[in-house]
């Protein structure tokens, strides 16, 4: 059995797991534009758990992939950093008010841009052309959202919660289109390799 063939068994069975990740997300940026103020509320239970949710998903394709992919440290990395993030984000919701937010807005803007930076070198070790551009375009969004995140806590910290909204409602659903994009043709190009074998 071909190392293409393996590979392409292996996508075919995880390709939902990016699908979901994807649906999630444009879920949640639907969310954040239609009712700005309750998901502010509610934000960062519903970050916590994303990010949770997200880094556990990188963490298991990473263990799976590490035969196969020598830069499946780069997907653990993600994941690792995903999970803590979310992990303290759910620790200390309301810990000290105002001051918790900023500290938790601070963990989501490096959490993006770390996230991104490690999603780069991930992304350009896939041999699928397609897939391969469209990881790269998700990392820079990740590294684009920390960054506008980060200019806006330093600007102005009191309007970064809400505006923090938008910008997240914007960054989930584009995320999103780009994950789902990607699974339907990882799973489209590994039925490919599977009826030609």
């Amino acid at each position: 059995m071909s190392d293409a063939i393996e590979v392409s068994r292996f996508i075919k069975s995880v390709w939902w797991l990016v699908l979901l990740r994807g649906i999630f997300a444009i879920v949640l940026g639907i969310l954040a534009f239609i009712w700005p103020v309750a998901t502010a509320v509610a934000f960062v239970w519903v970050f916590g758990i994303y990010a949770i949710a997200d880094g556990v998903v990188n963490i298991m394709q990473a263990i799976a992939r590490r035969k196969e992919d020598p830069s499946w440290g780069w997907l653990l990395t993600i994941g690792v950093v995903g999970l803590i993030a979310g992990i303290l984000v759910l620790i200390f919701p309301f810990a000290a008010g105002a001051l918790a937010l900023l500290v938790l807005l601070w963990i989501i803007a490096m959490w993006a841009i770390v996230g991104g930076i490690f999603g780069i070198p991930a992304a350009a070790a896939l041999s699928n052309g397609g897939a391969k551009v469209y990881g790269i375009v998700l990392s820079v969004l990740s590294i684009v959202f920390g960054v506008i995140l980060a200019i806006m806590l330093i600007g102005n910290p009191a309007r970064a919660g809400i505006a923090l909204i938008y910008v997240l409602g914007a960054y989930a659903i584009l995320a999103g289109v780009v994950l789902i994009v990607i699974a339907f043709q990882a799973r489209a190009a590994a039925n490919t390799v599977l009826k030609g074998a």
